[in-house]
């Protein structure tokens, strides 16, 4: 991912995560819950390129129709020293009460992750655009690729249980479930790596 697609990133992010069970109403109906979920998105986009592993799919035109951002072991979606910015930017946008309410979200998902050394499919969407095209899938075939190649299992939580047949196609075996007070429960999702 290049810097400069942060923008595109981050509406890319928005545009898939919008309707989705868990991640949807983490943004309050508001004249800015678009605004406001694009902020946040930019900052997860900015966290991956800064630590993590992000990858994105092109369209023809040149568009960018996934992204996937992954972090290897060792790193979190947010550096420590970037909690206060974030706690800032959630508590500007979408207000205090919601503001606990994702970052409580947060310290559940850190609390499900495996200890054992992983990477971590953080985020995953596909563009309106480019639905039904497969190019999801195959952007996380890809790094799977990689991670098979150095023996690295991986990680992912999945929030709509519409997804979860795909990643079970590649591998993923059901790990954890997430409770989260007030949404669906969330399945985490392990893949040893396949055999070379």
């Amino acid at each position: 991912m290049r810097v400069t697609d942060l923008d595109e990133t981050a509406r890319i992010l928005w545009e898939g995560f919008r309707d989705d069970p868990v991640w949807g109403p983490a943004f309050p109906e508001h004249a800015d819950r678009a605004a406001h979920a694009i902020a946040h998105w930019r900052f997860m986009a900015d966290q991956a390129v800064k630590r993590g592993e992000p990858l994105v799919a092109e369209l023809p035109d040149g568009s960018l129709g996934a992204v996937s951002t992954w972090f290897p072991p060792g790193e979190d979606e947010i550096a420590e020293e970037d909690l206060g910015a974030y706690e800032r930017l959630l508590r500007g946008t979408i207000g205090d009460a919601a503001a606990e309410a994702l970052l409580g979200e947060g310290d559940l998902f850190a609390e499900a992750r495996p200890t054992a050394p992983h990477a971590y499919l953080s985020l995953l969407a596909v563009s309106p655009a480019a639905r039904g095209l497969g190019i999801g899938m195959r952007l996380v075939a890809a790094a799977l690729e990689r991670y098979d190649a150095t023996g690295l299992q991986t990680y992912l939580e999945s929030s709509n249980p519409a997804n979860d047949a795909r990643y079970e196609r590649l591998g993923y075996v059901a790990a954890k479930q997430v409770h989260i007070p007030g949404s669906p429960t969330v399945q985490t999702y392990l893949r040893q790596p396949a055999a070379g």
